[in-house]
């Protein structure tokens, strides 16, 4: 587990941009993050309308790139580009938690 947030990095969490142009609007970015947050492993999926991206953390020991594009592509959305992305700790609830008790 990541000591910081309790994401599991070290237990093969992958974080990975996904260039898809074709998103133009929030019934873009609600299709996209909803079809990659169905998948399993998948951590997180945050669509940047502005740049044209998705960025997922996904558990690599349960997902890959590959499956994640398919399910893109299945929103009717071409994925362009795919490269590493930078793993950023979620401070939710859990993490408070953590660093509360430590």
């Amino acid at each position: 587990m990541c000591k910081d947030c309790g994401c599991g990095e070290a237990n093969g969490v992958e974080t990975k941009v996904f260039t898809v142009p074709g998103m133009m609007c929030n019934n873009c970015k609600d299709a996209v993050e909803g079809a990659t947050l169905g998948l399993d492993g998948v951590l997180s999926s945050v669509v940047d309308l502005a740049e044209k991206t998705v960025t997922i953390s996904f558990d690599s020991t349960k997902s890959n790139v590959e499956t994640i594009t398919t399910a893109i592509e299945k929103t009717g959305f071409e994925v362009t580009s795919v490269v590493d992305g930078v793993h950023k700790h979620s401070h939710g609830i859990l993490g408070t938690l953590k660093r509360f008790f430590k």
